[in-house]
Order: C-alpha cells, then structure tokens, then sequence
C-alpha cells in the first residue's frame, strides 16, 4: 500500500512539475517616501482605498491610457479614410515628465521615453484583377510630446503642442504584392507623425493636460493638489542634525510658487505587473513595482517623493495558464 501511494505521489509530482503558476493578489500597499536635505519619510496606505496616494496613482496611470487610446483614434480614422481596417495599437515604456519654467509666465513640459506599435488591415484590388490583403505596422520609437503653458493659469498654448518620434512603417501581404502597396506606409507616416495632424495634436493635449492638472493645478474636495496627496500637510522630515522639517506643511503653504518657478521631473511606472509563468512552484512572494518619483527644484527648496506599489502575490498552480480547459492528469 505504502509503494502504491509513493508511485502515486511520484507521477502527480511529475505531472504537476510541468505544470504552469498563475498569480492572484492578496493585498496591496503604496508606499511613498519623500525625501529632503539627506533625509526621508516614508508613509503607506491601503491601495484599494480612498487615500490620497491611491487618487495620484490612478491619476498617473490614466496617462499612458489616455496617449494609447488617443493614437489608436487618430490611426484608426486615419487607416478608414484610406480603405483600411485599424487592428491594434499599443503603447509601451515607462516615460519621463519634465517640466521647466520658462520667460514670462510660460512653461514647457515634455514627455518622453514611449514607443508605440500599431496595425492596419488593407484589402480590395490593384489594376481591377489583383486581389490583396496586407497588414502595415506602423512603429513611432522615442516618441516625445511637448507643449507650453500658463504658468499661473495652466492653460495650454494651442499652437506650441507637438510630437516627435523615429518612424518607421512596413507592409506584409498575403503575396509578393507590397510594391504597389507603396501608399500604405507613405500615408500613414505622413499623417500619424504631423505636427499638424489635428487628431494627433488633440490627443496629445488631452494626455499632458490631464497630467499637468493632476500634478500641480487640479484640487480636490479639501483643495490639496498632487503635491499635496504626494506629500500630505502633517509629513515632518527629521534632519540629520536631528532638528525636524514640516515638509508637507511647507509644500502646501508655498505652492504658487512652486508651481511657476520650479523644475521638476517625474518619471512614471506601471506599479506591479505580474503575469502567469511557464512551470514554477507554489508559493506566496512579495512583489514590489514603481508608480512614480518625482524630483523639484526651485531657486529656494528642493525636495524629492518617489511612491511604489507593494503586493503580497499567490502563485497557484494550472495546468496550463494559456489554455484553462486543458487538464493534467499523472503519469502512472
């Protein structure tokens, strides 16, 4: 009886060591640490709550949405202007905000460090009687955004918003018919990537708008802005000379001026990111994931806040993540 039992284990254990893990999250945290002349402070709250580390996050994740679903509208009406059929269109990569504070009451921010892919279907017939059906990607790498805008107003300046990327676009078809398909790509380049692309311009105002807003001008029902939430009034810093620092209450007492005279750079991520692996063992993990860090610097203070996302994760077993109906059975 013992042996039939081992063989038994054996062969699930067998079974189950090509099976593959698949994550759940037990809980969440955001964790924020601010930083000020060599010293710190960190404070957490609970990532399904109503806090204000919670608003600044679903705040900054609603940017690169905003980019991506604005590309993909402009493509898309684009692609069926010209015959063809929008697939998909993705944005990727973990960007960088700058914003600096220039004459007269004006300001430039600039995002950088995205890179978008999209596809576009085209079908019909070339000369009456070649039938075709190719798909074009279209790739904007480095793609960078700018604007301008009122630094006491937060208005934007209409005619000083842009993009700027390295394009590159191809065609595959279902037969050696891409040379007379030279339009697809041509096109497509011409307007996606124009400064003058009203589609293009919009939703790019849509994105650095609502981004500016959320960090500094926007406020919420108790008037505290993204600074505010970032670094709340009671956040005291102790020095390392052992004095301490009201940095939360310093932020909120002088925040005109350093919304109109500070540089300020805030680099965004996307917070955990978990996803089913091939193979693996059960078991329980801590998984921690950038949302932000943000640094200014004003001709009177300087002060840093960077914020992360901290998970507890559960890592179960399937027998196969990409095909949930698939059943394993042991090998004895």
């Amino acid at each position: 009886m013992k042996r039939s039992l081992l063989f038994v284990g054996l062969g699930l254990g067998a079974a189950l060591a090509h099976a593959d893990i698949v994550p759940a999250i037990q809980s969440s945290q955001y964790i924020a640490t601010a930083r000020y002349n060599g010293a710190t402070v960190s404070y957490a709250e609970n990532r399904y709550g109503n806090g204000p580390l919670a608003e600044m996050a679903t705040a900054m994740k609603r940017v690169p949405m905003q980019v991506e679903s604005g590309l993909n509208t402009a493509l898309s009406n684009k692609a069926a202007g010209s015959g063809g059929t929008f697939l998909k269109g993705t944005l990727s990569g973990d960007p960088t905000v700058t914003i600096t504070p220039q004459a007269s009451g004006i300001t430039l921010i600039h995002l950088g460090g995205w890179s978008y892919t999209a596809t576009t279907r085209f079908t019909g017939r070339k000369l009456g009687f070649i039938s075709y059906d190719c798909v074009n990607t279209l790739s904007l790498r480095n793609l960078s955004i700018t604007a301008q805008y009122g630094s006491v107003d937060g208005r934007l300046l209409d005619e000083k918003t842009g993009a700027t990327a390295d394009v590159s676009s191809s065609t595959d078809c279902d037969s050696n018919l891409s040379w007379i398909l030279p339009f697809v790509g041509d096109f497509i380049i011409g307007q996606i990537a124009s400064r003058k692309d009203a589609a293009v311009v919009s939703s790019i105002q849509t994105s650095l708008g609502g981004l500016k807003d959320d960090l500094l001008f926007d406020r919420n029902a108790n008037y505290l802005s993204g600074l505010n939430k970032l670094v709340p009034v009671d956040k005291v810093i102790t020095l390392p000379n052992g004095s301490s620092f009201a940095l939360g209450q310093y932020i909120q007492n002088n925040l005109p001026y350093l919304i109109g005279n500070s540089q300020l750079t805030l680099k965004l991520g996307q917070g955990v990111q978990v996803r089913p692996k091939f193979g693996g063992e059960p078991t329980t993990t801590t998984e921690t994931g950038t949302v932000l860090d943000l640094s200014l610097s004003s001709p009177a203070f300087s002060f840093g806040v960077g914020m992360v996302e901290q998970a507890q994760v559960r890592w179960s077993w399937v027998c196969s993540w990409q095909n949930p109906s698939k059943q394993c059975f042991p090998d004895y």
